[in-house]
């Protein structure tokens, strides 16, 4: 009976105990099963901060990707533009350089042509002298001498009150083909002093070259009535 009483005490502390020790125990279950839950919603809250901060990143970045490319496309079409205003600057340049290189040349070829055409004329004019001296009879040539003379001295100072005459002129030189006659001379001489309103010395000279005519020089200003003189007024009047 003793032994009965025994046994059946042992089986009631150990079914107090496992009452006891499954209390506990679920009562450590269930505390770490809402730590479990706690830990699990705070780590989905980090979760969702992390990716909200992810998604802030990645919205940021293609923001700061998108205003570089903006800046880029700005800054190509500046260099663009940059680009084609130097090129137009540069054509613009190179236009007006070749505008005027060729009309630097044209210049040059204008002034070329005018000089050869001007030394062409000069040697036309003296080898027309040239045949006339060699050609014209010497009487011929001694009478058209003597009515160029005479209209020189008679027409040929009417205009020179429009002209500047050196005023302290003390001489003035005459190239003739022929001798002046000693008429011809003292009418000269009459005709200057009439100009200057005082004497001047002649100094005279032939020139066979002249052929007819004269050339009267005062100064800086010359009288031409040679028949050189004639034939180039003729060429350029032709």
């Amino acid at each position: 009976m003793l032994i009965v009483s025994l046994i059946l005490f042992q089986i009631i502390i150990f079914a107090v105990l496992i009452f006891v020790f499954r209390k506990v125990m679920t009562k450590n279950v269930i505390s770490a099963i809402r730590y479990i839950e706690e830990l699990n919603q705070d780590y989905t809250k980090k979760e969702q901060e992390i990716n909200r901060q992810l998604e802030e990143t990645k919205l940021k970045s293609q923001e700061i990707i998108n205003k570089a490319q903006e800046e880029a496309e700005k800054l190509k079409t500046q260099i663009i533009k940059e680009a084609e205003s130097e090129r137009d600057k540069i054509i613009g340049q190179a236009r007006t350089q070749s505008t005027e290189i060729i009309q630097q040349a044209d210049k040059s070829r204008q002034a070329l042509l005018q000089e050869v055409e001007e030394r062409i004329d000069k040697e036309a004019i003296n080898k027309a002298c040239q045949l006339l001296e060699d050609t014209l009879p010497e009487q011929f040539k001694q009478n058209v001498h003597l009515h160029w003379v005479e209209e020189l001295i008679e027409n040929g100072f009417n205009n020179l009150e429009h002209l500047r005459i050196p005023q302290d002129l003390q001489e003035v030189k005459i190239v003739s083909a022929f001798t002046l006659t000693g008429e011809q001379r003292k009418n000269l001489f009459k005709k200057l002093k009439d100009v200057f309103g005082r004497e001047v010395a002649l100094k005279e000279e032939v020139d066979p070259k002249v052929v007819a005519g004269l050339i009267i020089s005062m100064g800086s200003l010359v009288l031409d009535g040679s028949l050189r003189n004639k034939i180039k007024e003729r060429t350029k009047s032709g």
